[in-house]
């Protein structure tokens, strides 16, 4: 069902919210593995045999008598792609569903990256009725505005393993180091696991899980079963979901 009009208002106003870095900025401020010639200088450090010896600091190197190595890291734009469930239970919940949270955080996120220049995605799976979402991820205002209007606009559906297969499609079998946030009461997260688990080991997948307000005796939903890599972060939706966010960035969480 879609959200109200003030909703998305709320969403557009997002962005003056929250400025903070989503684990750095774009130019040096996301380190890469790979080392070298790149950006941002780091440190000095006794050379090691087999280090690069383009990369020796020569008059360092003149003035302590004993070879000194510059260390560089390359840097590289970050890559958040959102995954929504849109499980029936998704949109159920007085005053707020857990849909409605996770599309505060979808909106925090683009904030975040509409600050720091980084590239925004959204999958949602889709059922025998509804075909798969999945926006490519892309910068800038208009897109990400556009990816949480879409978001609002859809419908339930009841993902089965083989629908989350298809709305995930090749993602992370190339490239290392991008983000994957979930969002999910655990309702339709069955058969979720295998898929996740070889992304898990390339990749930071962060599963974002709305709970009810003690004492409102929410549903029980089956453990997914993800391995220890996917990282989980069970928030009360009683609770700004964008403070919360805040913090979590702050302490290093992305």
């Amino acid at each position: 069902m879609p959200l109200p009009a003030r909703f998305l208002a709320r969403l557009r106003r997002l962005p003056l919210r929250l400025r903070r870095r989503l684990g750095g900025g774009t130019e040096g401020l996301h380190p890469s593995t790979f080392k070298g010639a790149g950006l941002t200088f780091v440190e000095n450090r006794p050379y090691v045999p087999g280090d690069d010896p383009r990369f020796i600091n020569w008059p360092l190197t003149a003035r302590t008598g004993e070879p000194v190595l510059k260390r560089f890291e390359a840097s590289r734009d970050l890559m958040l792609w959102l995954v929504v469930d849109p499980s029936p239970s998704m949109f159920l919940g007085d005053p707020v569903s857990p849909l409605r949270w996770a599309l505060e955080l979808c909106g925090a996120a683009f904030a975040t990256l509409q600050a720091t220049g980084d590239r925004l995605g959204l999958i949602v799976p889709g059922d025998g009725l509804t075909p798969p979402l999945r926006i490519a991820p892309r910068r800038g205002r208009v897109h990400g505005l556009r990816l949480l209007e879409t978001l609002a606009g859809r419908g339930p559906a009841i993902p089965t393993p083989a629908a989350w297969r298809e709305a995930l499609g090749h993602w992370g079998e190339h490239g290392r180091g991008h983000r994957l946030w979930l969002f999910s009461n655990g309702a339709g997260l069955g058969g979720l696991a295998p898929l996740l688990k070889p992304l898990a080991t390339r990749h930071r997948v962060v599963w974002f899980q709305p709970l009810e307000p003690p004492g409102r005796g929410s549903a029980e939903w089956p453990d997914p079963g993800f391995a220890p890599a996917v990282a989980r972060q069970a928030w009360d939706m009683a609770e700004d979901p964008v403070q919360k966010l805040d913090a979590w960035l702050r302490a290093g969480g992305a």
